[in-house]
């Protein structure tokens, strides 16, 4: 409590009271302290009179301020509800910087996922000068302006709730206005004017009246008309493909991407409509689809499934990654849209790599609905989830609970009432209910999704009272060749459907043909980021053969990780699908020299196979966040880090180009218990406290030096705590 009332001078005003209190409490325990630092011995010191009952007398009063501070902050999360997505400690340093505005906008990211920063501007306000929003900025440098500007003056949970409605009111009309705009401008103008989101709105939203009016002259008996529409969504496809193979900025290129994986799938809808011969508005064909209109008489969009009807959310998403739609995905979004129509919970659930959370997510997206992913971890309990459950039902946002059977299971019983208080109150369309003894708003739009891996050990099995609130849904092995043809597709490679047959049945070979080592992964996690990585070397290099660059991303990607015998199979495997292809050798000039010097220096023998090791580690880092390094004790794991981490130091020193120094921060993950590796709450004070882990990567993200900071967890690895990490 002392750096809340001593450091912070606008809580100390908000909470008098329970200052003074305060001041009080820490004069008397220093008092005391004196006393003891002047009695002779311990036992005289705190047997002296006064004593114990002055320390129990604190001890009461300090739990009053603090239950004072709880109500203090519960009345600011509920005047702003997207604080409950917060910590206390990060709202309090809101709270404690509440008279300028701009020290509010490191936590923005916090509130608004997609917002980095507010543009903001001063302004004369009623005779007073102070600061107003005029725009919001993404994370990738895109900008929308405000329709109105919003004055951040005042308490700080009121703005920021202006700022929310601004928000959503000024997306509500510049997407009418990017709609009506879509006929008039040139398809490359018009993308590169409008933000990501607004433009992938409306080309639903115009996708949509195409088919309704192709279905409506069928319908009238004019048999070519679905025809003429697909032909014209081919158009369109392939004017964005020239698109993506300009010479394109990174923030349109992302739009440019995301709109074509959208519009691949809406050609798909017409291929099969045309296959299955639809000839109404009603065909079930057509009624599957998320389709986009405008509301009758506004101009509101709303998006329709099956029977089903949702608001578009106008949240300000940015330019995330839109997902490949397959079948499964598809059938998927029906599903989760039918358990919203009916006030339910969603449970898609199956093995790893399947795609449930990011299936919660881009049905989010579609809907422009704010959704917050959550991790749970078997230290919850019921009061941080009720916290969460909310705010989800105040903000109206979607929430998707990932590895929801991990949770202990006396814990989940409790959590069942309450997601059944909430889809009781949306039930019976309530706007305010009463919530775990208090009364909250009730936004109806809210969803509450839980994704799960049914056969993992150490999971729980739900219990029966929540399985009666939540639509499952099982999720199965997805479509990897249509995944990787339309990825490649929108990342501008023209043979995209021969590749993409090439190298799923790569895939499936390796396999079955490869030693089934614990930490080979031929899943739809390794395939994407090979996908990745063929997309950046084919805008590095856009004249290189195709099928080079997607030799050269699978062999780069998953040469690392084969052991010695697998090597000889691989490469003959390659040589049989990619025939007559070689792929150049790439040189590492000045990185080879620095980590021959290292090992010299070090008075080791220059080995090519450590020195090969070193550069594949190198060449795994670029293109991922994490790395592994696995081998058997004195295999050479910690001198290839070690030597790799030097190197780069020295490159640095000697001043060339895309070298960092590198800061290694070493932990060792089974050296303290798991409560204190991650942090834990302590159930009886329901305070959080820090680990380890969780105090160094706060750390090392606060840390704006631009060194590499490298955190390894060096130590076997187990289920718990691994478990954790992801």
């Amino acid at each position: 409590l002392e750096s809340i009332f001593v450091g912070s001078e606008d809580i100390r005003k908000q909470l008098p009271a329970e200052s003074a209190s305060f001041d009080a409490v820490n004069a008397a325990f220093c008092e005391t302290m004196w006393s003891l630092r002047d009695a002779p011995s311990a036992l005289a010191g705190c047997s002296a009179p006064g004593v114990l009952e002055g320390l129990l007398e604190m001890d009461e009063k300090l739990d009053r301020i603090q239950k004072s501070l709880d109500e203090y902050l519960e009345t600011k999360r509920q005047a702003f509800p997207r604080f409950y997505f917060l910590s206390n400690d990060d709202l309090l340093e809101i709270l404690g910087q509440a008279r300028d505005p701009q020290a509010v906008q490191p936590h923005m990211r916090k509130c608004f996922e997609a917002i980095k920063t507010l543009d903001m501007r001063e302004a004369a306000h009623g005779g007073k000068r102070g600061l107003e929003a005029v725009g919001i900025q993404a994370v990738d440098k895109e900008y929308v302006p405000l329709s109105a500007p919003v004055a951040c003056g005042g308490p700080v949970e009121s703005w920021l709730l202006a700022v929310e409605k601004g928000m959503v009111d000024t997306l509500a009309g510049l997407l009418f206005r990017c709609y009506a705009e879509m006929k008039k401008a040139k398809r490359e103008k018009w993308i590169r004017d409008w933000a990501g989101m607004l433009s992938l709105a409306a080309g639903q939203i115009a996708w949509t009246a195409e088919c309704t009016k192709a279905l409506h002259l069928m319908a009238e008996g004019h048999k070519t008309a679905m025809r003429q529409a697909r032909k014209k969504q081919t158009s369109l496809l392939n004017k964005l493909c020239d698109m993506v193979r300009g010479n394109l900025g990174s923030l349109d290129r992302k739009k440019v991407v995301n709109i074509l994986t959208v519009e691949v799938h809406s050609r798909e809808v017409l291929d099969k409509m045309v296959k299955a011969g639809c000839a109404s508005v009603n065909d079930f064909e057509w009624l599957l689809q998320l389709r986009f209109y405008w509301e009758a008489g506004t101009e509101r969009c709303v998006v329709r499934q099956t029977n089903t009807c949702h608001k578009f959310g106008y949240e300000y998403i940015g330019n995330p990654g839109r997902l490949v739609i397959t079948p499964l995905t598809d059938r998927c979004y029906t599903t989760l849209t039918t358990a919203l129509h009916l006030h339910r919970g969603g449970l898609p659930q199956g093995p790893a790599g399947t795609g449930k959370t990011e299936t919660v997510k881009d049905l989010s997206k579609n809907l422009a609905k704010n959704c917050i992913v959550f991790n749970c971890s078997d230290g919850l309990d019921y009061k941080s989830l009720g916290r969460m459950f909310s705010g989800l039902a105040q903000t109206g946002a979607w929430s998707c609970f990932d590895e929801f059977n991990r949770i202990e299971v006396e814990v989940l019983s409790v959590v069942a009432q309450q997601i059944l208080c909430i889809l009781t109150a949306v039930t019976e369309s309530k706007s305010r209910f009463l919530f775990e003894g208090k009364e909250i708003r009730l936004d109806r739009t809210c969803g509450i999704f839980v994704t799960m891996n049914p056969g993992y050990a150490g999971r729980s099995e739900l219990p029966e009272n929540l399985k009666a609130l939540l639509r499952p849904m099982s999720m199965m092995a997805p479509d990897i060749s249509l995944i990787i043809e339309i990825m490649l597709y929108a990342e501008g490679f023209t043979t995209s459907k021969s590749l993409a047959k090439k190298m799923t049945t790569l895939y499936h070979l390796m396999m079955q043909q490869l030693s089934k080592q614990d930490h080979y992964d031929f899943g739809l996690r390794s395939v994407k980021s090979v996908l990745n990585q063929a997309g950046a070397l084919k805008r590095s290099d856009p004249e290189m053969a195709e099928d080079v660059i997607l030799l050269r991303s699978i062999r780069d990607m998953n040469a690392p990780k084969f052991i010695a015998q697998d090597m000889p199979l691989f490469n003959a495997l390659m040589s049989d699908l990619f025939p007559g292809t070689d792929v150049p050798t790439v040189d590492y000039g000045k990185l080879q020299e620095a980590i021959e010097e290292e090992l010299a220096e070090r008075g080791l023998q220059v080995v090519p196979a450590v020195v090969f090791k070193c550069i594949q580690t190198y060449e795994s880092k670029l293109t991922r966040h994490g790395n592994m390094l696995v081998g058997p004790s004195l295999g050479g794991k910690s001198t290839v880090w070690n030597v790799l981490a030097a190197a780069m130091s020295r490159l640095r020193k000697a001043e060339v180009e895309g070298f960092q120094a590198v800061r290694p921060i070493v932990i060792n993950p089974k050296a303290v218990p798991y409560a204190n590796l991650y942090g834990e709450y302590d159930l009886q004070t329901f305070e959080w406290t820090d680990g380890v882990l969780a105090k160094v990567m706060r750390d090392v993200c606060s840390d704006e030096r631009p060194d590499e900071k490298w955190l390894l967890m060096d130590g076997p690895v187990d289920t718990l705590w691994i478990e954790s990490m992801n």
